[in-house]
């Protein structure tokens, strides 16, 4: 077999998994019942395996592996296995059709099989890879903050979540400022004192009515409120910042280390919450945690926890991550357990997973 160092892609599969969620779930602006899952899975001709995946919430899926079928993955065959040379070299591909959604996610896919492939190559977990300790990842939660929970179910969902060991929750608002008010408020005095309360308004509000938000909300100890407006409008985010005291977060929904750039540059957020299939896979989650940490920002990562307890542990500015949901468990071959609120990386080589038994779920 070749050296790691050497080794190159020798061929590519790519699957589409489509999984049910419980329940429909609602943010202000979306309802969604389906979690689906690209996979992309490549071989390297020193005899190892990567698997890499990227994801949607019901639509999109189709379209993001035809992307990697038709361009990404016949440019991937024959790459060495190094992610960001690779990632560079794929990026060139989505120049003229725009370096956001699908094209990201594609990528995505593509780089977390190459750190994959590394990892087990050199025979460590990512975390110990990217030059972290495999250790426990403190996680707040957000299934059970849903914007359909009224008061009553919200309390309920939080003394449970409580009890669960997290370090706090999170929940949706962004439905009518007096609702969302009342919510927030029931939530709180229901939250033990020393667990933390994210506000989370996906992008729904204009800048007045955050202002009004958290203005009514002076009072109530709030962690962040999370993209209160709309995504892009970094000039109103660092305004809004300069005008409340309730810390800012942001960084879900972009796709690139420039997008990140113009919030931190700006003074704009108070945490930075990059998604690592959205921003294009490893290799970026990486660089914009490390602008985050050279600007005294800390960073706490959208859903994917299998991923991001291996990230969290190679950066030191990274209070929590998120437990978003555990659709992605039906696919997995080893979930990784939460205990006690905390989520602690496999010790096997890569980042540990496998989509093995998943076959019912397979739509491609």
């Amino acid at each position: 077999m070749r050296d790691s160092a050497t080794a190159t892609v020798r061929s590519v599969d790519t699957s589409l998994y489509r999984v049910p969620n419980e329940q429909a779930l609602e943010d202000a602006t979306q309802s969604f019942d389906t979690l689906e899952i690209v996979a992309l899975t490549a071989e390297s001709d020193a005899g190892h395996a990567g698997l890499g995946f990227t994801y949607t919430i019901g639509r999109g899926g189709a379209a993001t592996k035809r992307f990697l079928d038709d361009v990404l993955a016949p440019r991937l065959e024959g790459q060495p296995v190094s992610p960001r040379t690779v990632r560079t070299n794929l990026r060139g591909e989505t120049t003229f059709i725009g370096r956001e959604g699908i094209s990201e996610f594609a990528v995505a896919a593509a780089d977390i099989a190459l750190w994959d492939l590394l990892g087990k190559a050199a025979g460590l977990p990512l975390c110990e890879l990217l030059g972290g300790a495999r250790e426990p990842v403190t996680m707040y939660e957000t299934d059970g903050g849903w914007l359909q929970y009224d008061a009553d179910a919200l309390v309920e969902n939080a003394e449970g979540i409580a009890d669960a060991g997290f370090a706090g929750m999170k929940m949706k608002v962004g439905s009518s400022l007096d609702r969302d008010v009342e919510r927030v408020r029931a939530v709180r005095e229901a939250l033990p004192a020393g667990l933390d309360l994210m506000l989370d308004a996906n992008c729904s509000y204009s800048v007045p009515e955050a202002r009004a938000l958290a203005r009514r909300l002076d009072d109530v100890a709030i962690t962040w409120l999370e993209e209160p407006l709309p995504k892009g409008d970094y000039a109103s985010y660092a305004d809004l910042r300069s005008r409340v005291d309730m810390p800012i977060a942001t960084g879900e929904n972009f796709y690139n280390e420039t997008q990140f750039q113009q919030v931190l540059r700006r003074d704009a957020v108070d945490y930075v919450q990059p998604d690592v299939c959205r921003v294009g896979g490893i290799t970026p989650w990486v660089n914009v945690a490390e602008q985050a940490a050279a600007t005294g920002v800390p960073i706490s990562p959208h859903y994917i926890e299998p991923l991001h307890a291996h990230l969290a542990c190679a950066f030191g500015n990274v209070p929590y991550i998120e437990h978003h949901s555990t659709v992605l468990d039906e696919l997995l071959a080893d979930p990784i357990p939460v205990e006690g609120g905390e989520i602690t990386p496999p010790d096997r080589p890569g980042h540990g997973m496998a989509f093995e038994g998943a076959e019912q779920y397979r739509v491609d």
